[in-house]
């Protein structure tokens, strides 16, 4: 059975309030006895010693002993109570029995005695106290019904008993309004984010400004939404962006097969020129597409990084070497230092797509007889890879932008060739090593990329694996 999270606190808490309550009816039924009976016994106590002063005295005067009983039966007359005196082997010698019996008086050894005896249905508390004198030995017996104190204790029985129900009810409906009152909030939350659509992501739930539980689940229910709402965006502009830039090959292949084959005749060169436009377009179009999917799978954590020791000054070596036609071609020197044996536990693919990302990025917006420089150091355990260019640089505004995906700042750092998809896989490649990647200003007045990526140790051992080209590489130019 399924209930309602107000209808199991209100049972529960129904449920406590009766046990509380009930060992709370115990308690009192259990201490009223106690403080009844200590009550009672102290006063047929008091009516002992009162009847052995009073019989002392009068056997001063006379030292008759039946005569004493007899003057005390007198002076001490107290109705409902027994009173008597009794010879050493016990007979009476006066008495006020008050209905009790005689033959209930326990035997005992000792000077006095007190407890309860039952006649029949009834039950009687009893003092007795011996005394020895010269004038002869007796008992001093005291008793008193227990009814009225059965009486007590059965009204006030009756009395918590009565009230327990109300007491509990109260309790029950005092619970099912504060939990109504307490989950009030909830509800109107759970209509509202029923109501939310994906047309209707900027609608929050009303916290109502309280900084308790229920303001805190709505805050938190909040903030969900807004990266639902981030993230959906970056979908949707990750979608339009992609579709942007996969037009444009596209639609380029396709403008130059159509107007090649629309007229008859052409000669081979016209051909081949079409077939060229049609393959740098598609081949731009494959990698564009192989970024979008690495991204993808890393998003998804499926991509995997296989680590193996690795040299990153021979990698920068070897990266710096198949650049050096493109720096080359654009007139741009390409100047790399690297400290030798800078050891990580890397992948050779990824830290290879890092580096050639960054130092093709630099080469693409850096002018003619322009200049990049890269450098890897190694201290305190990492070692930083810094690219740096003599471009126009970026403003601070945007630094962080540019490792958002298709994003291209123009017309600065506009490229017809690029979909602006480097910058964040590099990162990510950082990241995935357990390093970080940043932009910040250069003291050449363009751009200065800084990545940082852990080392292990300096001297691994032959299982190291180093890349092709050869030894460490100090210094080398290109362009």
């Amino acid at each position: 059975m399924n209930l309602t999270i107000r209808t199991r606190m209100t049972l529960w808490y129904t449920a406590l309030v009766a046990a509380l309550l009930a060992c709370f009816a115990a308690g009192v039924l259990a201490v009223q006895s106690r403080l009844s009976r200590g009550q009672f016994d102290a006063e047929l106590d008091g009516v002992n010693r009162t009847v052995g002063n009073v019989l002392r005295a009068e056997l001063s005067e006379s030292h008759d002993l039946a005569r004493a009983a007899q003057e005390t039966r007198k002076s001490v007359d107290i109705p409902g109570r027994t009173v008597a005196v009794l010879h050493g082997d016990g007979s009476p010698i006066a008495a006020h029995w008050r209905g009790f019996r005689r033959a209930l008086l326990p035997a005992f050894h000792g000077t006095s005695w007190q407890g309860t005896v039952a006649d029949g249905r009834d039950a009687w508390r009893v003092h007795i106290t011996r005394v020895s004198s010269g004038d002869g030995n007796y008992e001093i017996v005291t008793a008193g019904s227990l009814d009225h104190l059965a009486s007590e204790q059965h009204l006030l029985a009756w009395t918590l008993v009565m009230s327990m129900p109300l007491a509990i009810m109260l309790a029950a409906a005092v619970c099912w309004w504060t939990a109504s009152h307490a989950l009030l909030p909830l509800t109107a939350m759970a209509a509202r984010a029923e109501a939310i659509t994906l047309q209707s992501l900027d609608v929050d739930l009303a916290a109502g400004g309280a900084p308790d539980e229920v303001g805190q689940l709505a805050g938190a229910f909040n903030k969900l939404l807004a990266r639902l709402r981030t993230a959906l965006c970056t979908q949707r502009q990750f979608m339009a962006d992609a579709s942007h830039e996969l037009r444009t090959p596209i639609s380029v292949a396709r403008t130059a097969a159509e107007v090649t084959l629309h007229h008859a005749g052409r000669d081979e060169s016209d051909y081949r020129d079409a077939l060229q436009i049609v393959g740098e377009q598609t081949g731009r179009l494959g990698r564009m597409v192989d970024d979008m999917l690495t991204l993808a799978t890393a998003d998804a954590g499926g991509y995997p990084v296989r680590r193996s020791p690795l040299y990153l000054d021979e990698v920068l070596a070897d990266c710096v070497r198949s650049l050096g036609v493109i720096a080359t071609a654009r007139r741009v020197r390409l100047d790399v230092r690297a400290d030798a044996d800078v050891l990580a536990d890397a992948d050779d693919g990824l830290i290879r797509q890092l580096f050639t990302n960054l130092i093709e990025n630099a080469l693409k917006h850096t002018p003619q007889r322009g200049r990049v420089i890269a450098s890897l150091t190694a201290a305190d355990a990492a070692a930083t890879l810094t690219v740096s260019d003599t471009g126009p640089g970026i403003p601070e505004a945007d630094r962080e932008r540019i490792f958002e995906r298709f994003v291209r700042l123009d017309p600065a750092r506009d490229s017809g060739a690029g979909a602006g998809l480097g910058l964040p896989i590099a990162r990510w490649i950082a990241e995935a090593h357990g390093g970080a990647l940043a932009l910040r200003a250069s003291p050449t007045g363009g751009c200065e990329f800084v990545t940082v990526l852990p080392l292990i140790a300096s001297h691994p051992g032959p299982g190291a694996v180093r890349p092709r080209g050869g030894a460490t590489t100090r210094a080398l130019q290109a362009g």
